[in-house]
């Protein structure tokens, strides 16, 4: 079952409006909860309504290019670097009124709060990932691959061989599916060159505040990338990492209790 989307509120910048929606109480402690490539907010939905009925004030957006933040037709490679998306979500916070924010991403997401940690550490109160390698060095092919696949197979297609790709779960696939169908393929491919290499290690042992790392068992393409980042935070005394059985690389999707129970231990650690 796919459940409907909360009403969304914008934020411009420039020619771009990120959509996003809140739940919760206004003084509850704020959470941001972000999407992968080619995914929206819809991931997040459930979660959203589980951790606003737990008292936290929980904001989800809309990445440039992705679900409601529709992006202009004239857009440029430019427009979809990882800062511009990174920017997006500050901008996001100060039309929320949020200082500051317990943050979790997946893939994408992730890459996008490591970026944070490096341009905007004061915002956060605490990192936590799922289905992100802190580096990456992806061949340049990728890309062009990317491009040809979209244009030789139907979306609908494309996006019911992607669910079942990314999830053996039964009931995570039918959102995975939905998303996949909307998605920008201009931002996809744009957004796909920019995180193709990066290596945010460094900006993630700098930063001084709680780091998590979920890692899911079955998310094995992200999977092989990951003993460079574990090994570089290995003894570093402010990240630790969690692992969850049956869980692809959306893992929230998959094992929603576990994620859950996870996300609220760690916050729970130091009264964050």
């Amino acid at each position: 079952m796919i459940p409907p989307l909360p009403a969304p509120q914008m934020v411009s910048r420039g020619a771009f409006s990120s959509a996003y929606f809140s739940l919760g109480p206004e003084d509850g402690r704020p959470v941001m909860l972000v999407h992968g490539l080619c995914a929206h907010g819809l991931q997040f939905v459930e979660d959203a309504r589980h951790f606003a009925g737990q008292g936290f004030r929980v904001i989800v957006p809309d990445l440039r290019g992705h679900g409601r933040s529709v992006a202009p037709p004239n857009a440029l490679f430019e427009d979809f670097g990882i800062d511009k998306l990174a920017g997006d979500l500050v901008a996001i916070l100060d039309h929320a009124g949020v200082d500051t924010i317990n943050y979790v991403g997946n893939s994408l997401g992730g890459i996008l709060a490591l970026s944070l940690a490096r341009s905007n550490p004061e915002r956060l109160r605490s990192i936590a990932t799922f289905g992100t390698a802190y580096a990456l060095d992806l061949p340049k092919a990728v890309v062009p691959l990317g491009r040809w696949t979209e244009r030789l197979a139907a979306r609908p297609l494309l996006a019911s061989v992607g669910a079942l790709t990314t999830s053996t779960h039964a009931h995570a696939r039918p959102v995975i599916r939905a998303m996949l169908a909307s998605f920008d393929s201009h931002a996809m491919l744009s957004i796909g060159a920019h995180v193709r290499a990066y290596d945010l290690i460094g900006a993630a042992r700098a930063f001084e505040r709680p780091i998590l790392m979920i890692r899911g068992d079955e998310d094995r393409l992200v999977n092989r990338a990951l003993p460079r980042t574990i090994a570089a935070m290995a003894g570093a005394p402010h990240f630790s990492l969690a692992d969850i059985r049956r869980a692809g690389h959306c893992a929230n999707l998959d094992q929603p209790a576990s994620v859950r129970s996870e996300l609220i231990a760690f916050w729970s650690r130091r009264g964050r």
